[in-house]
């Protein structure tokens, strides 16, 4: 039975709709009766009709206030108004507020009273089979996830998805497929411009938008693993990836990249995993799909990266050692010369970043800096302009890229408060001096040098030399020395070792130019060494 409240100020008006049809065989029950909108706002708190006659005209408060007031609380709930000729474009406002129909009070049959019933009667009828599908459909998407959340970590079987696929309407198929995982760039400091009900709405935005771009001929599935991090699993032909298609997928993920960043202002990144044959190797996609999602660290982020095209290179080294004589040049350039300061840091970064360091010690590395920074200005805090702590922010920084620029503007930060600190631009010679200092190691040369901080190498090698009192070749020559003689002292590492790790990938010659230096070999120079 549908509960009914009759509101009317004219107590035979209120009388004669109660008695003119019978309302239960309608499937209609009053439950109350009110003189004007403020009664019938009490008695519909305690009988939640789910329809409402009510007059317009009323003492104390009309019917046009009463729909308002009511519907405010109770979006389900129908009303009908009560009108007289006169009243028109009351009526006009009433259904503008969401009355369903009008009754002319001076000419009410029980048939239209039962047409207006039967009207309202349907359309609440269909707003609960519409709800009912709608909790259906989100019960059956969470058991859905579920599954697949539970696929991917290895807690269920292939066989389990292929039976449950039609009860669950998994739209996929067994056969070749991909993993695609979208993540949010940047989600912490996303995350802290919305409320809860707003992440939500986020989440909502970004799976309709990615069921909006995807073709419903395409057999996917969207798993939302979070509210960062989003899984799309797709049927693909076996060579999808690979030549002419390769660029209809390309296409379909830039425009996702793209509608993400128009309509909600995110940007995201990609990671696609291998074809895999069937649901089965959907747990080794997914890694395979984080995997290319981590290079963003390294590489950057808002790119569409692809596990088939990631660099293999091992990434094992878990400390960055800075030496006393580097820490005690960046104290220098700190204290004397901020440019100076953010190329020792470009050089450090390219290192870690060409060297085959682990993301920990990339961090670890630029957290020493800042520290060093920190100790030249004790009386600045390290936080930054929303007040966080900046080593917190390092912490949470998803690239190398980002990290570095954080560090770096701390340290412009703290120039700017310091100042009585003289200005000086580092010259060209002091900024060679600080890249070969961070990468004599690799193989380098003056025009190479010359060409990264943009100046004539003739130039380049003047200026050096009567800045420094020596050449550019000799310079090195005595840093990579002096990095060998140090390396030696640990007898575990091998001299061809040390000299590679020195610069010099011939040892033979390395031998050689280290006894011209020193008067030693280098197996005699460890033997001295103790």
């Amino acid at each position: 039975m549908h509960k009914v409240l009759i509101v009317d100020d004219e107590l035979l008006m209120r009388i004669g709709l109660m008695s003119m049809i019978d309302w239960e065989k309608r499937g209609f029950r009053i439950v109350g009766e009110a003189a004007n909108g403020k009664e019938a706002i009490e008695l519909a708190e305690l009988h939640q009709p789910e329809l409402i006659i009510t007059d317009i005209k009323m003492p104390i408060m009309d019917g046009l206030e009463l729909i308002r007031e009511h519907s405010r609380k109770h979006e389900g709930c129908r009303y009908v108004i009560l009108s007289c000729l006169d009243e028109f474009h009351y009526a006009q406002e009433a259904i503008r507020l969401g009355a369903e129909d009008y009754l002319i009070k001076s000419d009410i049959k029980p048939q239209e009273l039962l047409d207006v019933l039967d009207k309202v009667q349907k359309r609440i009828a269909k707003t609960s089979k519409d709800e009912d599908a709608a909790v259906l459909k989100e019960g059956i998407g969470y058991l859905k996830e579920t599954l697949f959340k539970e696929l991917l970590s290895g807690f269920r079987e292939e066989t389990e998805v292929i039976e449950k696929a039609g009860m669950l309407n998994i739209s996929l198929q067994q056969g070749p497929m991909v993993l695609i995982k979208l993540r949010i760039d940047r989600f912490e400091q996303i995350r802290r411009k919305y409320v809860e009900q707003d992440a939500k709405l986020l989440r909502y935005s970004v799976v309709n938008i990615l069921e909006e771009i995807i073709s419903r001929k395409r057999r996917r599935e969207i798993i939302v693993e979070n509210s960062a991090e989003y899984l799309l699993v797709m049927n693909v032909k076996e060579v999808a990836l690979e030549g002419t298609e390769m660029g209809s997928y390309n296409a379909l993920f830039a425009r996702i990249q793209e509608t993400l960043k128009d309509f909600l202002n995110i940007t995201v990144t990609i990671g696609i995993s291998s074809v895999t044959p069937g649901f089965g190797g959907l747990k080794k996609a997914y890694r395979e799909a984080d995997m290319a999602l981590k290079s963003l660290f390294f590489g950057g982020a808002e790119r569409i990266v692809y596990y088939d095209g990631i660099s293999q290179q091992s990434r094992s080294l878990e400390i960055f050692p800075i030496a006393p004589e580097d820490e005690r040049k960046f104290r220098s350039e700190v204290e004397s010369s901020t440019e100076g300061a953010l190329l020792f840091m470009r050089m450090l970064n390219e290192r870690v970043r060409q060297d085959g360091y682990t993301e920990q010690a990339a961090r670890k590395a630029n957290l020493s800096l800042l520290s060093l920074i920190s100790s030249c200005y004790p009386s600045l805090p390290a936080l930054s302009d929303d007040g966080r702590n900046i080593y917190e922010q390092i912490l949470l920084e998803e690239t190398l890229e980002g990290v570095q620029q954080l560090v770096s503007r701390y340290l412009v930060e703290c120039e700017q408060h310091n100042l009585d600190r003289p200005e000086r631009p580092q010259s060209y010679a002091e900024q060679a001096r600080t890249i070969l200092l961070l990468r004599y190691a690799e193989d380098i040369s003056l025009q190479s040098v010359a060409d990264f901080i943009n100046v004539n190498s003739s130039y380049l090698s003047r200026v050096f030399k009567q800045e420094t009192g020596g050449n550019f070749i000799n310079f090195l020559t005595k840093i990579r020395i002096e990095k060998a003689q140090a390396l030696l002292k640990d007898k575990s590492i091998l001299i061809y070792e040390v000299a590679n790790r020195v610069g010099y990938p011939n040892t033979a010659y390395f031998s050689k130019l280290f006894k011209k230096v020193t008067g030693l070999s280098p197996e005699e120079y460890r033997a001295n060494s103790g």
